[in-house]
C-alpha cells in the first residue's frame, strides 16, 4: 500500500517540481530566442547571397562586354598588322590600351572568383545551421512531450486527491511565489 505523503512532503515536491519546470522553461526560451536570432542571420545571409547572386551576373556582363571589345580589338589589330608600317603610333597606342582591359578583366574575374567563394562559404553556414537546427528540433520536441506527460501526471494526481480534500489545509499555508521568468 503505497504511503500517504503529508503536506510538507507534497509542498517539497511541489516546489521542486517548479524550480525544474522553471528551469526547464528558461532552457526553452533560451534555444527559442536562439532559434530566431538564427532564422533572422540565415535572412540576412539569403539576402547577401541574393545581393552576390545579382553582382556575379552583373560581373558576367560586364566580363562579356569586355570579352567582345577586346576580341574586337584584336580584329582591329590584325587589319591593322598588314599597314603597320605606316601605323606604328596607332599600333603602339591600340597595345597599350589592350594591355590596360586586360588589367581589368583580370581584376574583374578575381573579383568574380571572391565572390563566388563568398557565395559557397554562405552556402556551408546555411547548411551547418540547417544540421543544428535538425539536430536540435528533436530535443525541443522531447521537452514538449516531457511537459505534456507531466501535465497528464499531475491531472491524475489531481482526480486522486479528490477522494481526501487537502486544498483547504494548502490554502491556509503560506506558500512564496515561484517567478517563472528567465532572468534577463
Amino acid at each position: 500500500m503505497a504511503e500517504l505523503k503529508t503536506p510538507e512532503d507534497l509542498k517539497a515536491e511541489l516546489e521542486a517540481e517548479r524550480k525544474r519546470l522553471a528551469t526547464v522553461w528558461a532552457a526553452y526560451e533560451a534555444q527559442q530566442k536562439e532559434l530566431d536570432a538564427l532564422r533572422e542571420k540565415v535572412e540576412q545571409l539569403e539576402k547577401q547571397v541574393e545581393d552576390k547572386d545579382r553582382m556575379v551576373r552583373s560581373l558576367k556582363g560586364v566580363l562579356e562586354t569586355r570579352d567582345r571589345e577586346i576580341r574586337e580589338m584584336e580584329i582591329e589589330l590584325t587589319k591593322l598588322r598588314s599597314e603597320k608600317e605606316s601605323f606604328q603610333p596607332k599600333i603602339d597606342e591600340l597595345t597599350q590600351a589592350l594591355r590596360v582591359e586586360k588589367e581589368r578583366f583580370a581584376k574583374l574575374f578575381r573579383l568574380a572568383e571572391e565572390l563566388d567563394e563568398d557565395l559557397r562559404q554562405a552556402r556551408r553556414e546555411i547548411e551547418a545551421r540547417d544540421e543544428w537546427f535538425r539536430i536540435h528540433f528533436e530535443t525541443l520536441a522531447h521537452i514538449g512531450r516531457a511537459l505534456e506527460e507531466r501535465e497528464k501526471m499531475i491531472s491524475a494526481a489531481k482526480a486522486r486527491r479528490g477522494k481526501t480534500d487537502y486544498g483547504p489545509a494548502l490554502k491556509s499555508m503560506s506558500v512564496p511565489e515561484i517567478d517563472t521568468k528567465p532572468a534577463v
